[in-house]
């Protein structure tokens, strides 16, 4: 296997062909690739310098970096995670059973794929580390150790190998030795072999045993996938070159604050000498060193003059760049103004006008990432059968997301409001029917049923008629009697209906 982490080193015009913009991109094929057809671009985000732009810890990024983390946590937060659910009782309450206690790893697996590109996550069965109990597990495996092999007929995995580097330091925290244990699964088999550089006890472990599964319990979170990549694409891969420029404009102005931020002094004099013997000692005037601090008065002969001279810092043309480069950040990642603070004022665009963008990117990322979640779902569900020994009709899991919405409650309350006046104007003038109006609004309250459906047991059009029949009997005073037996106030309660006011006697 090619080590991922290998790089070329290229003549100095290879490194101005390729730009700043392929900083986060390692290279990994060669010249002689571009006449080979049909080879799958294996190329890999270079992960240690996105989580480093993420925490902002980059020495050449520093005063730009500040910007990856609300792009990544931004969209992520927005996202969440889905919840599943199946037509099986059983295995339903499995389902929210283990990914409600996966939920914070699941979180973090969708911030990781938006930042690194890549996530693979790997569910195992093995003992509780409280109750000691064989319990299932979700772990999430440093994309950098893990190198799948594609059937080259099929395009699924052939085998995923997984190389977990080990660290061993002593008491003062030196390195003593340094080791990899080689993990290896294909759908028959689970391999383990460690290097020759691990200690005896380690070697012994070694094991090749059969997979209980009968497929490769992993799967693949990758942002942006393409089907000629192998990889995911990190959200900071567009930006990247932004973030580099920004550093450098910044780091230009606050050098340039410090060079200009001190005024010098310019003196017209008619006679130096008289003027230095009038401010300054004789002893500073004879070795030539005249100190100006602590000097607020000087004395001047007439026809003389001192003056501060303060050269332009160029802020203004600095200001204006730092704003566009704002504005590409802004752009290029599809993350609204306010998610940065309010450090950059704006009046581009309001909150609300922001929110319609990022509902569509949110969208479709969640959308993307639908398949790697009903693809561990399923996974789940025919592990967990297996070891219950249940038979389902179906792996599927149904997936539904939280709804997220760009409006605020205030702004859809009086949507419906006006709405429900306009359709109400329609209906009575006889120009929109029933139905209709009932049809569109149905899209602004997601809580109606149909209007008219003769299939099922409800529609709205008898709900509707339910409710205003138990308004008439309340105003009337009819009936209220029987609503402690039914609250419903639907008809066909035992006994007979209570007289109403008038018909005594």
């Amino acid at each position: 296997m090619p080590d991922v982490r290998t790089k070329t080193v290229r003549p100095s015009w290879w490194r101005r062909a390729i730009g700043e913009i392929n900083a986060l991109r390692q290279q990994m094929w060669s010249v002689s690739d571009f006449t080979v057809p049909y080879t799958l671009d294996s190329s890999r985000v270079d992960y240690h310098l996105a989580r480093d732009l993420y925490r902002n810890t980059r020495e050449q990024y520093k005063l730009g970096a500040a910007f990856a983390k609300p792009i990544i946590n931004t969209t992520a937060g927005f996202m969440g995670v889905p919840h599943f659910s199946h037509d099986d009782p059983d295995a339903d309450q499995a389902l929210e059973e283990h990914f409600t206690r996966w939920r914070g790893k699941l979180l973090r697996a969708v911030r990781n794929a938006l930042r690194d590109g890549d996530v693979f996550v790997q569910l195992a069965r093995y003992p509780d580390k409280f109750s000691r109990q064989p319990r299932f597990q979700l772990q999430l495996i440093p994309p950098e150790w893990v190198t799948p092999v594609l059937d080259p007929i099929t395009g699924e995995w052939a085998q995923v190998v997984i190389r977990h580097p080990v660290t061993i330091r002593d008491t003062d925290g030196r390195v003593t030795s340094e080791y990899v244990v080689d993990e290896t699964w294909t759908p028959e088999q689970h391999i383990i072999t460690a290097d020759s550089r691990a200690p005896a006890e380690v070697k012994a472990r070694d094991r090749a045993e059969n997979n209980p599964w009968g497929f490769i319990p992993i799967i693949h979170f990758k942002n942006e996938a393409e089907e000629y990549q192998m990889y995911g694409v990190s959200e900071l891969e567009a930006v990247e070159p932004y973030l580099r420029a920004y550093h450098d404009v910044m780091l230009f102005a606050v050098q340039g604050s410090q060079m200009f931020s001190r005024p010098k002094v310019k003196f017209k004099l008619k006679d130096v000498r008289k003027f230095l013997a009038d401010n300054f000692s004789q002893d500073e005037v004879k070795s030539g060193r005249i100190n100006f601090s602590g000097r607020e008065i000087f004395f001047l002969q007439d026809g003389e003059d001192a003056e501060f001279i303060t050269a332009d810092s160029g802020l203004a043309g600095v200001t204006t760049l730092l704003k566009f480069l704002y504005f590409c950040i802004v752009d290029v990642t599809e993350t609204p103004e306010f998610a940065f603070g309010t450090a950059v004022q704006s009046s581009k665009a309001s909150v609300s006008e922001q929110m319609v963008p990022l509902m569509r990117k949110i969208h479709r990322k969640r959308g993307q990432f639908e398949e790697p979640f009903g693809e561990l779902a399923s996974m789940f569900l025919a592990m967990w059968a297996k070891v219950e020994n249940r038979a389902l009709d179906s792996y599927d899991a149904h997936i539904e997301w939280d709804e997220v919405s760009p409006q605020d409650d205030a702004e859809v309350a009086t949507t419906i409001n006006t709405l429900i006046n306009g359709l109400s104007t329609g209906v009575e003038a006889g120009l929109v029917s029933m139905d209709a109006a009932a049809e569109l609004l149905r899209d602004f309250v997601p809580q109606m049923l149909p209007w008219v459906d003769p299939e099922a047991d409800e529609d709205e059009r008898r709900r509707v008629a339910r409710s205003f029949a138990l308004v008439q009997r309340l105003r009337d005073g009819e009936g209220i009697d029987d609503l402690s037996v039914n609250p419903s106030g639907a008809q066909g309660q035992t006994g007979a209906n209570p007289a109403a006011p008038g018909d005594a006697g």
